[in-house]
């Protein structure tokens, strides 16, 4: 909204100071060699100096508060403290005991995705359980069976389903698998900001009873899912900050920005907001 007024008062004022030369009678019409008119000369510079004055205000703030995802953008709301980075999930190296990986999958867990290295589950399990990715779907039905969650006639589970892997996955971190988007014959593979908060509440009730007060997360339903990055990450930073009013075991949280998403992150407009948070 600022820049459309500095444009008006900067046009304004201009258009002030050139009419202030200006004398108009019907005999000689319009005319440069009369009275300068010295009020509308003031009110023109006043227009361009306030015009000024709030395009450098806007430009300095929108110039420092950037966000900077290779050296990390921290924000701290009461007691949760949210780290920002680029990096790639398969590789951090600061997860403990007391920390949660989670790795999106879509609404089938069962779908090759551990063994595709583009996708965060599989750059995960390829990395970390190459010896697990054959017997993966097992484990992931067996984990849901034993929570009483069964798929639907077409073999979908509902959207934001959350589960806590065996602890044979824990090394040390334990790992947390969401269903972050949905697969259908008919549309294919998507998400919505309704279900990146969905997987939010239940990536925190999953793992309030387990010790766990660090989560480190990838930008869900983004990538396949199809929801911009920005609007992603943006969703994503409100349903942890609204939820955890509600859960409280949560002190620490590690979104991890893949370095190839930076670039698509920097040009979206909706991470505005996230600065003003």
């Amino acid at each position: 909204l600022l820049a459309p007024l500095t444009n008006i008062l900067c046009g304004g004022g201009v258009l002030l100071l050139c009419a202030s030369f200006v004398d108009y009678d019907k005999t000689n019409g319009l005319s440069l060699h009369g009275n300068v008119h010295w009020a509308m000369l003031a009110v023109g510079f006043a227009l361009i100096t306030v015009g000024g004055i709030l395009r450098f205000l806007t430009h300095r703030v929108t110039g420092v508060r950037t966000l900077n995802y290779e050296k990390g953008v921290e924000l701290k709301r009461g007691e949760l403290t949210i780290f920002i980075k680029s990096g790639e999930i398969q590789t951090i190296q600061t997860a403990t005991r007391n920390s949660a990986i989670v790795l999106p999958a879509n609404t089938t867990f069962v779908d090759d995705c551990a063994a595709d290295r583009r996708t965060a589950m599989g750059a995960f399990f390829t990395e970390r359980f190459p010896e697990e990715i054959g017997t993966l779907p097992a484990s992931l039905k067996g984990v849901l069976s034993a929570k009483g969650i069964q798929p639907t006639e077409n073999g979908q589970y509902p959207p934001g389903t959350t589960v806590l892997l065996p602890d044979k996955f824990a090394k040390p971190a334990k790992v947390i698998v969401t269903a972050s988007t949905t697969r259908r014959s008919e549309t294919g593979i998507a998400s919505t900001p309704h279900i990146i908060c969905s997987c939010v509440e239940e990536i925190l009730k999953i793992t309030a009873d387990q010790r766990v007060d660090t989560i480190y997360v990838p930008i869900l339903g983004s990538g396949h899912g199809g929801v911009e990055r920005g609007i992603a990450l943006l969703f994503l930073l409100l349903a942890f900050l609204h939820f955890s009013h509600a859960y409280h075991h949560i002190r620490r949280l590690h979104i991890v920005v893949h370095p190839k998403d930076v670039q698509s992150l920097d040009q979206s407009k909706e991470l505005r907001q996230v600065l003003a948070l």
